[in-house]
């Protein structure tokens, strides 16, 4: 009998988790790059907005991959 493929070999599977990869680290960029931003500015608004801003783009993100299935 042939052993079973690992799902994670798959090259849909694959690209699926790189481009998963890839909005989480774009969101954390953001993030940090929002905070330091925040400090050099002096503006602890601005923090508050790039976090709620990073939050959206995460669900944004998220949501709108599972609707397009």
């Amino acid at each position: 009998m042939d052993a079973p493929q690992r799902r994670d070999r798959d090259p849909a599977t694959r690209a699926s988790i790189r481009r998963t990869a890839i909005v989480l680290a774009t969101i954390a960029v953001v993030f940090f790059c929002g905070v330091f931003a925040s400090r050099y500015i002096g503006d602890t608004s601005l923090a508050m907005t790039v976090i709620g801003g990073s939050v959206f783009a995460f669900l944004l993100f998220g949501i709108g991959r599972h609707l397009r299935r």
